[in-house]
Order: structure tokens, then sequence, then C-alpha cells
């Protein structure tokens, strides 16, 4: 029994001291890419939102590398779905994107991903920024803005392509700046032409728009912001019955869309004097007054006539900036009350004792139901003043020159061709143009 357990123990002893196989070393596997939609898809739009994912048996997926049409550049992304504006024209195009997903030990799937898309793309829709068209006459400077549309997505719109009837070939603006202002525009009856163009290149019908462009005569504007023809052709009698050379610019029931055209045409195109004359509850230099102080700042001239401009544009109750800067009024004696108040058919208004050469007084020929009065501040003297009454206090101002002495700015509150009851309203104005401006 005890050699038996010896030649055991031998027998086990042997098979410890035998060697253990050698470990054969573990091979990483390469990851698996995929594509939502593999192989040949049916006709798509340029603008293509692609997703795909990978899977890794032994590991993880760090990201993906990527190429169209066999182009030897790829691109590597940690993204699982992107965007892609594909080229197109009005035929089919193919385009073919491969794919392949690499682990977190450098591997790739040898075997990438596959799709084929076939793209048609469909050109843009341009139009006019609603409301933006400048009117049927202007002067040398206009400016259109622009909009488009792409079925593809918006976002496939590059930018559009203009050009004026004179241009010998278009011009292209990006989708971020989609105005353009035209300078320098000869006077005849023009037309401007845009189209859209989206990132495959692929260009929208033509639209156009045909309009009529005045020549600078003198450096005299006349502003006519009247709904009707009486103050336009009283202004307008005045001015040629003293053989003076002048523009109208009729800006009626609105000034251009563009804060552009308005500036330029105030401040760039040669005026010196200009003639405002408004009938309406807002008048529109309440929009503009920066450029109506730029051009007041140069030291031109500005007769303006409103009722219209003393209180703020944005709160009726609120006496506007403007006036204190640039119309030489006190605010201690603005008088906004006396906005809803008449002024009936036959009334007087008289000139200040302290002012000369303007006729002594003027009348009501038509019942005036909007005007403002004031005082004026240290700087501007009052030309014309309301009677005593017992609707106001003493005898406020409806007319002022500012400043005082070489005035470049003379303001009624009342509409010079409403006041003709002495036959007299043209004096006025005559006296203004070549005594305070020395236009003859």
């Amino acid at each position: 029994m005890k050699k038996f357990f010896i030649i055991f123990m031998v027998i086990i002893a042997l098979i410890g001291c035998e060697r253990e196989p050698p470990i054969e070393p573990v091979l990483n596997i390469p990851p698996e890419t995929h594509i939502y939609v593999e192989g040949l898809v049916d006709t798509v739009p340029a603008r293509q939102v692609i997703h795909w994912w990978g899977n890794d048996p032994d590991g993880w997926v760090v990201g993906y590398h990527y190429n169209w049409d066999g182009n030897e550049d790829t691109v590597f992304t940690t993204l699982t779905c992107d965007t892609f504006i594909l080229t197109a024209e009005d035929t089919v195009n193919f385009h073919t994107m491969s794919i392949w997903a690499e682990d977190n030990e450098a591997a790739v799937d040898m075997t990438p991903a596959v799709l084929t898309i076939p793209v048609m793309n469909s050109p843009p829709t341009v139009y006019f920024k609603e409301g933006s068209l400048p009117k049927d006459t202007t002067f040398s400077v206009v400016t259109f803005y622009l909009e488009a549309e792409d079925v593809d997505g918006n976002e496939s719109i590059k930018g559009f392509y203009y050009r004026l009837d004179t241009d010998i070939s278009m011009i292209f603006i990006p989708i971020d700046t989609p105005y353009v202002t035209l300078r320098d525009v000869q006077p005849d009856e023009r037309t401007f032409f845009a189209w859209a163009v989206d990132e495959s290149n692929a260009i929208s019908d033509s639209i156009s728009y045909t309009w009529w462009v005045e020549e600078v005569v003198s450096d005299i504007l006349l502003v006519d912001e009247e709904p009707g023809a009486g103050a336009r052709l009283f202004y307008k009698g005045i001015l040629e019955s003293m053989g003076l050379t002048y523009n109208l610019w009729r800006v009626e029931d609105a000034l251009p869309y563009s804060p552009f055209d308005v500036d330029i045409t105030v401040n760039e195109l040669g005026f010196n004097t200009i003639i405002w004359f408004t009938g309406r509850d807002v008048s529109q230099i309440q929009h503009v007054q920066m450029t109506i102080e730029k051009y007041l700042d140069d030291d031109k001239k500005l007769f303006l006539v409103s009722h219209a401009v003393l209180s703020s544009f944005y709160d009726p109750e609120i006496p506007s900036p403007f006036i204190f800067n640039y119309l030489g009024i006190d605010t201690a004696a603005l008088n906004v009350d006396l906005i809803d108040n008449i002024l009936p058919l036959g009334y007087t208004i008289y000139r200040d004792s302290l002012i000369g050469g303007y006729p002594d007084s003027i009348n009501v020929s038509t019942f005036i139901s909007k005007f403002d009065a004031f005082e004026a501040n240290n700087e501007a003297e009052v030309i014309y003043r309301l009677p005593e009454s017992g609707l106001w206090e003493g005898r406020p101002g409806i007319a002022v020159r500012y400043p005082a002495q070489e005035p470049n700015l003379i303001f009624f509150s009342v509409p010079i061709n409403k006041i003709n009851g002495f036959g007299n309203a043209s004096d006025v104005v005559r006296y203004v143009l070549e005594n305070e401006f020395g236009l003859k």
C-alpha cells in the first residue's frame, strides 16, 4: 500500500512539472460602420441630413472618417449626423459618401459604409422685401431689399445677383447683406434686375423693378409731405416767380424705406436749401431727425413748415429733443395743450415787435385745426405771435428763426398757404428765401 502511494505521488509531481501551453495574443477587432440608409436612394433635394453610426465588439468608436465621390481628402468627425449641401444642376447628379469608423485602438473599418444619392436641386425663389420698393420716381440714389426661399432649405441660399439695366454683368451680394444701394444712377427710366443663388449655384428666375430717376437741377430741394396738391402749387408758384430752379421730392405718406436713401439724398446730393412742408398729424421728419441734424450741422438752410414736430414721435406728451437743439424753442414755454385748438377763418396773427422785414400781420384764410405754440430760447427769435386770448397765456409764438442772427432754420407751426387772408402769405415765404437765406 505504501509502495502504491509513493508511485501515485511521483505521477502527480511529474504532471505538475509539465510546461503550460503558450498563450496566443488576442487581436483587436475593427469596428463596423453603418449609414441610416445604404445603397442607392431616390432622387432628393441638394440639402441632405445624413445619419450614421458604428459599433466595436471589443472597445468603442472614437470617430468617423468620410469622403465624397472618392476624393482623397477625408474629413474626421465625432458626430453621428450632419447636413450637407450637394452640388446639383437641372439634371440629376450622383454623389457617393463613404464613411468608416475608428475605434479606441486606432483600428478602422476596412469595409466603409457607402451611400449613393441622386441629387436634383431646386433653384430658389427671389422677391423684393414687402413694403421696401422705392417710389416710382427717385433721385440718383436708390436701395433694393431682397429676400429668397428655397425648398431645399433656406440655409442653402448663398446670396443674390443683381444688375442695373446699364450694367454689363451681374454683381453678387452675400445672403447676410440682402440689400444693395445704388448711387449715381443716371437720370432716365431705369430697371433693376435680381436673382437668388444657392450653394449648388442654382439660380432663380429674375425679378425686376422699373422706375424713373430725376436729375438734380439745383441746390434747392422742395420736400412735399402734403396729401393734397394745394401747398405744393403754392410753394412752386413762389419759387418759379422768383426765377429759382428747384427739385421736387414728393414723399407724401412715406419717406423711402431705406434710411440710406434719405440720408444720401438730404446730405450728399448737393442740396444747400430745403423747404419742407407737411400736412399730416405725424411728420415723416420725425423718422429722420439725425439726418436733418447732420444737414443743419453743416450750416445748410432749412425752411420747415409743420405742426407735427414739437411732440416726440414715440410719446405725444413728451416734447421732442430735436426742437430744443435745432429749432430754438424754449422748453419752459412750450404749450402742448394748444394742439387740439382751432385757428378760425379770419383770425389775425401778428409779427413780433422786435422783428423787421416780414409782413406786419397775416390772416387765416382756411381754418387751421392743428398747430403748436411756443417761446424761443435765448439763441432764437419768435417771428410771429398769436394775440392775447383766454385760450392761452400771453402771446405764444407760431414761427421762429434760429439762430437769431444769420439763421439757417426758419420754422412755422402753421401752414403758410392757409394764412393768406391778407394776400401776403407769399411775401412771408419770399422774405425767408431772399433775406434770411440769401436766395436771389
